[in-house]
């Protein structure tokens, strides 16, 4: 199995009410992998001073990117997703989504969508095949292919920004319930593991 070129495990929870993890080391529950990996669940002790967890918020104007830390104080906004990104970071502020709309796209199977993010052109097209539902994309001359969760499940863009400011697109995904971030600097030409994927706090 090939494995893409920034292997990082990512843990993410929906909306949680406080990023201080209650007990020493609240456990987040992971998924197998589309691919079949099994990725351990992370147990994350607060105040451990990892620095690389994210406040993700979409919405009509874009997807806002702030930084957090899981022994903060605070809530989460309403709605947002609360990612951690070893070793990756990802731009503050204010977004665009490039998706130019109010809701999340439900893409067409077998259809390809041509979009742009400042000069660079890409595309995508969403497949369903044994393995998952395929997402496939394109820029830079290079091919960049995803296998996620199960056959012809239901699926939504949620937004495709520049997260990690390489001026290439990030896709935030949705299948089936389950959701994953697909960074460009975690992609390498050809079949991907998901830079991340969500999980919810037990």
């Amino acid at each position: 199995m090939r494995q893409q070129a920034h292997p990082s495990t990512i843990t993410v929870s929906r909306g949680l009410a406080r990023f201080g993890l209650a007990a020493s080391g609240a456990v987040l529950a992971a998924s197998a992998w589309a691919s079949g990996l099994n990725e351990p669940g992370l147990a994350f002790a607060a105040g451990s001073g990892d620095e690389s967890w994210y406040e993700l918020a979409v919405s009509a104007d874009g997807v806002r990117v702030r930084a957090a830390r899981p022994q903060d104080d605070g809530a989460a906004s309403q709605g947002a997703l609360v990612v951690h990104v070893p070793g990756t970071r990802l731009v503050e502020g204010l977004r665009v989504n490039h998706l130019f709309r109010h809701a999340p796209l439900r893409p067409e199977a077998g259809r390809d969508y041509q979009l742009g993010l400042g000069k660079t052109s890409f595309a995508f097209r969403v497949d369903t095949v044994a393995a998952g539902m395929r997402y496939v994309i394109r820029y830079g001359g290079a091919v960049h292919e995803y296998v996620l969760g199960a056959p012809a499940a239901a699926t939504q863009v949620l937004a495709i920004a520049d997260l990690d400011g390489d001026r290439l697109p990030d896709f935030l995904v949705e299948v089936a319930g389950e959701f994953y971030l697909l960074l460009s600097t975690h992609a390498s030409a050809g079949a991907n593991l998901p830079s991340a994927q969500l999980w919810a706090a037990q």
